[in-house]
């Protein structure tokens, strides 16, 4: 298959695959599937074949412009990414199935894991939350076999794609779609969790035994957002090719039908002051992708380094830190209990996905045994996992790599619009600059981003320093 004739697949993929989540697609479990009919309809896009021709074309690349060759990348990790998650293909469908069919007995009843789940979420009683954790955990730990032949089945499709083992996979995809070195950026993370633990003890601590309550209620996320777009010289009501769904009731999220000119947002109502860091997170995202050139290639307008997604998140995420600019906007002083549940939150998912690029490498490169992750875990995090957890976490590793680089490149861009525009914020000049940041969609690594702007080379001491 010629390149442009991938691209115009590639494309129509990445517009199917949307609106399969818009329409529920994955939201009921994580191991769901792609459907059917969009998998018989694009699983030529990583097949062995078509991979073969992209490594062929990538390595023709080389006299191209450097948009050419960094398209050329993405693409070649893209199908191989895809070849891989097509080999577990039936596993996923059996987990999913797991999952989703009653098999779990509660008061006379069958119910479903997932059901089961999100009781325990809501559920305030002890005596009942201990009962349901109980056989929702017996009923985790008889999948844990299945996860395992999962792990075996991706390593032997990396091997099939002609590397010596997943982590060999992982290490090129890395470097290909992110300019990193994989083993490079583990020692990293391991001394990023080395120096933060004596504040992450502190900060868990100080937010120990408390129930904040919601110190948004009754503030109207529209109002927010249009009110922050309009402080960057952006009119949300002119933005035709942004469909925003405000308190929707059904499937949540940011959907990049098609980029820059279909992007739909459907926003889900508040429910507490954690929902506001996904709210602002999602806001971001959204305008990356409506912002994002419609002159750069396909594939570097919806995918690429996921570190840049995840720094414009923390990025906005980050300005219910700014106490100035929350009592601007909503009039608004955040109780210090919820100042220090905020700490603690964002120290524990920083800290968890460091931990989670290192258990990912010591079983991909060590096989590191369950019982190791286990005792790691506990040492840095504090909380003991079962072995399905354990799993889980392993999975979610490469996103773990893009949220931990995001929100070191974030605060380091925190810190520079800060000291070019003062609030950044509040300033339309800062908004002209954000704007031509998103409009380079996924053109640049992470790493690279940061030098162009001048804030790299890509370190944790901006993070660390606040």
């Amino acid at each position: 298959m010629k390149r442009d004739a991938y691209r115009c697949e590639f494309a129509a993929f990445q517009a199917a695959r949307a609106s399969a989540r818009q329409a529920g697609w994955r939201q009921i479990s994580p191991f769901e599937p792609l459907p059917p009919p969009l998998y018989d309809r694009f699983s030529d896009l990583w097949s062995s074949t078509t991979i073969a021709a992209l490594r062929q074309a990538c390595q023709d690349d080389t006299s191209r412009p450097a948009v050419e060759q960094r398209g050329g990348q993405v693409l070649q990790t893209f199908a191989e990414n895809w070849f891989i998650r097509a080999a577990a293909r039936e596993l996923d469908a059996e987990l999913h199935r797991a999952l989703t069919t009653p098999f779990i007995t509660w008061q006379g009843q069958r119910h479903a894991a997932t059901t089961v789940a999100g009781w325990l979420e809501q559920e305030t009683d002890r005596t009942t939350r201990q009962e349901l954790t109980r056989r929702l955990e017996a009923h985790y730990a008889s999948l844990v076999d299945l996860q395992a032949q999962r792990w075996n089945l991706t390593a032997q499709a990396a091997r099939q794609l002609g590397y010596d083992s997943l982590a060999a996979q992982a290490a090129a995809h890395t470097q290909r779609l992110c300019g990193e070195d994989l083993a490079a950026w583990t020692t990293a993370c391991e001394r990023f969790l080395a120096e933060t633990d004596t504040a992450y003890r502190r900060a868990v601590a100080a937010a120990k035994d408390t129930s904040p309550t919601d110190p948004f209620a009754h503030r109207r996320q529209r109002y927010l957002a249009e009110e922050l777009l309009r402080s960057f010289g952006i009119r949300p009501w002119q933005q035709t090719n942004l469909t925003t769904t405000w308190q929707a009731t059904g499937v949540t999220g940011v959907f990049r039908v098609r980029v820059p000119e279909d992007i739909r947002w459907a926003v889900a109502p508040p429910r507490g002051w954690q929902s506001w860091h996904g709210f602002l997170g999602e806001l971001a995202r959204a305008q990356h992708a409506a912002w994002t050139s419609p002159n750069l290639p396909v594939e570097l307008r919806s995918y690429g380094d996921p570190a840049i997604a995840a720094t414009w998140s923390w990025l906005f995420a980050g300005l219910l830190a700014d106490h100035r600019w929350l009592a601007r906007m909503l009039d608004l002083q955040l109780p210090p209990d919820v100042q220090r549940a905020m700490a603690a939150w964002r120290w524990h998912v920083v800290r968890q996905a460091a931990w989670r690029c290192i258990a990912w490498y010591g079983r991909a490169t060590a096989d590191w045994s369950l019982e190791r992750l286990r005792t790691e875990f506990e040492q840095h995090l504090g909380a003991t996992l079962s072995d399905w957890e354990l799993y889980r976490e392993l999975d979610l590793a490469a996103h773990a790599f893009g949220q931990l680089r995001g929100a070191w490149l974030a605060a380091a861009l925190d810190d520079w619009l800060r000291t070019r525009y003062g609030s950044w914020p509040t300033s339309r000049r800062a908004g002209d600059t954000l704007v031509d940041l998103w409009n380079t969609g996924f053109r640049y690594p992470a790493g690279e981003l940061a030098q162009l702007v001048g804030v790299g080379p890509l370190t944790m001491e901006a993070f660390l320093s606040r």
